[in-house]
């Protein structure tokens, strides 16, 4: 897949997986950190945030000369920003929309930009991250506990 840039739904990729946004932990770490990983990425990238929760100076909307343009969406929503900002570009299907919101991306899609799910694009560009991080593991005790508990014979090969 050929991606000259890639535009990002910021609060939806920073909350993926995240049940309660409200207690996620601090929203300028989580924004930090998804900008430096976007950093990583070859292509360009421009990242779409609600202004409802910019920073108080937050950087003026981007001049478009940059790799990684950061634009807090003042009014509307970041939705509907991604989707104007694509018909302003020439070449929609080398532009790769990042969400997990489907609504969105079915408007992109019909605009034949390209869509990524927030997984695939966190695996692309920091595959050490997910993959690495170490599974939990039970032991041998507590699988035999939880195998009773399910009705399972404990000394099943499974």
């Amino acid at each position: 897949m050929q991606i000259e840039r890639w535009a990002i739904d910021g609060y939806n990729v920073m909350f993926a997986g995240v049940a309660d946004p409200s207690v996620a932990g601090d929203l300028e770490k989580r924004r930090a950190d998804l900008l430096a990983r976007c950093r990583r990425v070859k292509a360009g990238v421009t990242v779409f945030f609600d202004a409802s929760k910019a920073p108080p100076l937050a950087a003026p909307p981007p001049d478009g000369r940059g790799r990684l343009e950061v634009v807090f969406v003042r009014s509307g929503t970041a939705d509907d920003a991604i989707v104007a900002w694509l018909r302003t570009q020439g070449q929609t299907h080398e532009i790769c929309v990042v969400t997990n919101d489907r609504e969105l991306a079915g408007r992109v899609k019909a605009l034949r930009a390209k869509t990524a799910r927030v997984e695939e694009f966190l695996k692309a560009v920091d595959p050490e991250r997910l993959e690495g991080a170490e599974k939990p593991r039970i032991s041998a005790n507590e699988a035999r506990e939880w195998a009773k508990e399910f009705g399972v014979d404990p000394d099943a090969r499974i």
